[in-house]
């Protein structure tokens, strides 16, 4: 069309003086072929152009790097890369002209190819692929378009292309221009599911994908592009001899390792996959027999049998008989798998392909609510397309529809949604609600801002858990940080000598500054007015799109109101931040690093498409930190631990450290709840390297608070339901060890196994805390014992569930109030464990304890003082900021825990991050070395399911012995 054309005299003209453009050969997603003559050596040459837009998003650096590496790539069988360069704007790299068509082609125009042609380009491309992967380089792209066929050889083209896409798409949403990474039809199972460890591994699989094509004419997958990709992650393909018998065995065999789920299984490199094709004895594809082997006619006759049996089975079994045999035996019980490890993205495209094959399945059906929820997406305006991608890849949306929308299904954890519509601001979010989401004009005030919905706001950063809620109004917040280009503004229009900007009085720590003494402070390394990493009342050349760094929080407010706007409050800021999911944040967050990195680049997305509040740069806040003098800076660093983004930091508003940067909100007219949001609020900090535990003569007098004067039981059995598949539950309840009152517990006994039963006591999550009456559904984290043929026990303590009363949080506080609490859930503790021995199917020599979160810290008091715990399990543990009255702070009973302990915790965990709450907690056990492990996996507040059933057994059956 007339974009191509203009495009190819763009060419002419910016390449008039090395190349001769002749005409264009063809074009597709990406590029276009031109076919032109090399002026300085005389030989006609292939000149591939990206489009325009996707040059931009690539940017030339990132491109022309990768497409250079594979320069370096010198094998008969691929391509060989003779020039890049980036020319008027546009990106190209030069080619040999190739006569010939491409391996897409021949398949067209030919379908299956015979075993041995189709086994000497195989040969060719492996070979290829072989000499990229000894150069550190991987493809990430095989598929027939990329194989081209000259003289009945084939050429790999393309290296370095995939790599500059996906790097890209990390930093710009190509799928915004109509950009896909990779081919869904030739992705291997890890590249699909969006698993950021993929390897050269991953091209082997696309090797199998190419070799099944050519042996029968198509793919193993076919339909929509999502359809494929749940097929590559779910569902077997057909055995290659099944879809053409008539294939020799070795040539199948050779394709079907390539194509294994699991890249443990397939060939572990190129070159052995190389050597497995060059034993191929015969051009046809026929092994030599192993040695002292001979081919009998028995055993020609067998063969011939099992191949006949396979095409008979192929000829007469129908795709729906197929289709039900994966449902039920593939299909269903990977989805039960993949929801009891919680992973619900996985689960909700496995979910799919199950529906596309048995849309009535009752199972099926029942399935669904564990893992999705069914919503109607709507927006201000209607006519919005709405994509959801998984967190850990956002190279891959899915189309939910257009509002509003009938009910769609979504997966139930967080994901990453884009709103698009014509005329209008693309947003994002990591999560739907049932509200309209308005979407601005792109002809709207503010362009460089986001509009915030607002509601109920903790602060909800560690120390800041203590201050109360506060109901927010819509607002508006940065994308990105402010730049040294727009401050610059402000130090050209001399706001660091117009008062009406400032906001006096100036402090430091109990001093107070004049105004003239204060811009004598505020100068750069040259004493120039200007943040503290500027020269010569400038930033340094090149670096007008890096976040402004070096500022004060004085420096801050006056930028703000030079603005028209405001700095965040905490609240504001950490409605944005979520730091909830922070493990999907600071692992694509400039932390940890050298250096900053430029703003306006989508980086680390938070809620709405908010980039960078992880790292790069801290950002000011307008509260003081309680009465400390200081102000809140959050998000953390470039050179900050990922834990800093959680972290409620703050220092002396004069502090002009190179670190300290700006990101500015927008309220409102009469927004009357930024007051309220605005206010001093508390900060807590503790360095638990420098606290000393009391001694063992102070101790002893803490452990009489947990004492209690012997008591009936009173015990009753509730309730008893014996339909589940792997336990009977029982509800019982019995008297408590204070105050008159009863308890209760819901009891799982295994249905295997042997009694008396070991038995498992679980402490819950804060999420317990005034929460709805108990039921009978165990907590998913300990759901897992009564298979191992254990008993789980969930007690119901005071505060939780149908015992709740006036406490609503388990963060600690000096008050006589939560120390009284402490006091009733160790002594409720106890008493289940009192209740239990009592049992003749309880095994009372052998409790554990399980403590998740809340559960995780209790568990920092209790085995201390309950010398019936033989091992303990803590799922996310560690010590809080906030302190409690010493007689019930875990400092002073870590010490005298001797017992075994296992504690398992996320390396971005939101509430104890690792170096200040869960290391400090683990050092302080008194348990001996040997008998304690602390394990860190890449996750938040939570551990990977798979790992926690695995170490929880094997320490179960470390420590209370394997089950009878």
């Amino acid at each position: 069309g007339l974009a191509m054309s203009e495009t190819h005299d763009r060419l002419i003209n910016a390449l008039r003086d090395r190349y001769a453009i002749e005409r264009e050969l063809g074009h597709g997603g990406m590029a276009t072929v031109h076919l032109a003559r090399d002026l300085r050596y005389d030989r006609v040459v292939a000149i591939k152009v990206l489009r325009p837009e996707l040059a931009q998003a690539l940017g030339g650096a990132r491109f022309l790097r990768e497409i250079n590496i594979a320069a370096k790539l010198q094998s008969p069988h691929i391509l060989p890369l003779l020039d890049s360069g980036e020319a008027d704007g546009l990106l190209y790299y030069v080619m040999p002209y190739v006569e010939g068509d491409s391996l897409r082609g021949l398949i067209a125009r030919s379908g299956a190819l015979a075993p041995s042609d189709a086994m000497r380009l195989l040969r060719d491309v492996v070979d290829g692929l072989a000499h990229a992967h000894r150069q550190g380089i991987v493809h990430r792209d095989i598929k027939p378009d990329n194989v081209m066929i000259a003289d009945r050889h084939a050429l790999l083209v393309d290296f370095g292309v995939a790599k500059a896409l996906s790097d890209a798409n990390a930093h710009h949403d190509l799928t915004s221009i109509g950009i896909s990474l990779g081919t869904p039809a030739y992705m291997a199972p890890e590249q699909a599911a969006a698993d950021p460890a993929i390897d050269h591994r991953a091209d082997i699989y696309s090797v199998g994908i190419l070799a099944y094509e050519m042996l029968t004419g198509k793919p193993p997958f076919t339909g929509t592009p999502q359809a494929i990709i749940s097929a590559q992650i779910a569902t077997a393909p057909v055995p290659l001899l099944t879809a053409k018998p008539d294939l020799p065995p070795a040539v199948a065999q050779i394709v079907m390792r390539c194509i294994e789920k699991d890249p443990a299984k397939r060939y572990q490199t190129a070159d052995e996959l190389l050597i497995a094709l060059e034993s191929l004895a015969t051009p046809s594809g026929a092994l030599a027999a192993p040695e002292g082997a001979k081919a009998t006619p028995a055993r020609r006759w067998a063969i011939a049998a099992t191949i006949a049996a396979i095409a008979l089975l192929a000829f007469f079994g129908s795709a729906k008989l197929r289709s039900d045999r994966w449902v039920q035996g593939t299909g269903l019980p990977e989805l039960k798998r993949l929801i009891e490890a919680a992973e619900n993205d996985s689960a909700f495209a496995v979910a799919l392909r199950i529906q596309e094959s048995a849309p009535d399945d009752s199972t099926l059906a029942a399935l669904w609510p564990k893992f999705a929820r069914a919503m109607v997406l709507a927006s201000e305006p209607e006519g919005v397309m709405v994509y959801r991608a998984s967190m850990t890849d956002t190279s891959l949306w899915r189309y939910l529809g257009t509002t509003p929308t009938d009910t769609v299904r979504v997966p139930n954890r967080v994901g990453m949604y884009r709103f698009q519509k014509a005329g209008y601001r693309t947003a994002y979010s990591l999560f739907v609600t049932g509200y309209p989401l308005t979407l601005d004009s792109v002809g709207a005030q503010f362009p460089e801002m986001i509009q915030i919905p607002g509601d109920l706001q903790r602060a909800f950063l560690v120390g800041s858990d203590g201050a109360d809620p506060v109901l927010l109004n819509d607002y508006r917040i940065d994308q990105f940080e402010v730049s040294n280009r727009q401050y610059k503004a402000f130090v050209d229009a001399g706001g660091y000598r117009d008062r009406s900007f400032w906001v006096p009085p100036f402090r430091d720590g109990a001093r107070t500054v004049s105004f003239d003494d204060a811009m004598k402070r505020f100068v750069d390394r040259t004493g120039r007015p200007g943040p503290a990493s500027w020269e010569g009342g400038s930033y340094a050349s090149g670096q007008a799109e890096m976040p402004v760094g070096g500022v004060s929080w004085y420096e801050a407010m006056a930028y703000a109101k030079f603005a028209g706007k405001s700095l965040p409050t905490i609240y504001h800021w950490a409605r944005v931040a979520n730091v909830g999911y922070a493990r999907f944040v600071v692992t694509h967050s400039n932390m940890e690093s050298s250096g900053p990195l430029a703003v306006g680049v989508p980086r680390g997305i938070s809620i709405a498409g908010v980039s960078d509040l992880a790292g790069n740069v801290r950002e000011w806040c307008i509260n003081e930190a309680g009465a400390t003098g200081q102000h809140f800076i959050l998000g953390g660093g470039w050179s900050d631990p990922t834990y800093a983004f959680v972290d409620a930091y703050a220092q002396l508003p004069m502090d002009r450290s190179v670190i300290n940067g700006i990101r500015l909100a927008r309220y409102a007219p009469g927004d009357t709840t930024v007051a309220r949001a605005s206010l001093p609020i508390p900060r807590a900090f503790t360095d638990y390297t420098k606290e000393t535990p009391v001694s063992d003569a102070v101790f002893a007098s803490f452990r009489p608070q947990f004492d209690y004067d012997p008591l009936a039981l009173d015990a009753k059995v509730e309730s008893r339901d014996s339909t589940p598949d792997e336990w009977v539950v029982e509800k019982v309840s019995f008297t408590a060890a204070y105050g008159g009152e009863r308890m209760s517990a819901w009891v799982y006994l295994p249905k295997r196994g042997t009694p008396p039963y070991q038995t498992v006591v679980m402490f819950p999550g804060s999420g317990s805390i005034g929460a709805a009456a108990s039921t009978a559904t165990p907590d998913t984290r300990i759901s897992f014992v009564p298979g191992s043929g254990r008993i789980a026990v969930f007690p119901i303590f005071k505060s939780t569930h149908e015992r709740s009363d006036s406490l609503r949080s388990d963060v600690p506080t000096m008050s006589i109030f939560y120390r009284d609490h402490v006091v009733m859930w160790v002594k409720d503790y106890k008493r289940t464990l009192d209740y239990l021995s009592t049992r003749a199917d309880v095994d009372s020599t052998k409790f554990a304890y399980f403590g998740y979160s809340w559960g995780g810290y209790m568990g920092g008091i209790i085995p201390a003082v309950e010398p019936r715990i033989k091992a303990s399990m803590l799922y996310v543990a560690g010590l809080t900021m906030e302190r409690s009255r010493a007689e019930v702070d875990p400092l002073h009973y870590l010490p005298r825990i001797t017992s075994p302990v296992l504690m398992l915790n996320g390396k971005h965990d939101f509430f104890f991050p690792t170096e200040t709450a869960q290391k400090p907690f683990f050092r302080l056990l008194g348990t001996r070395a040997a008998d304690k492990r602390y394990t860190v996996y890449e996750g938040g507040h939570d551990v990977p399911r798979t790992q926690l059933i695995s170490e929880s057994l094997a320490w179960l059956d470390k420590y209370l012995g394997p089950v009878r």
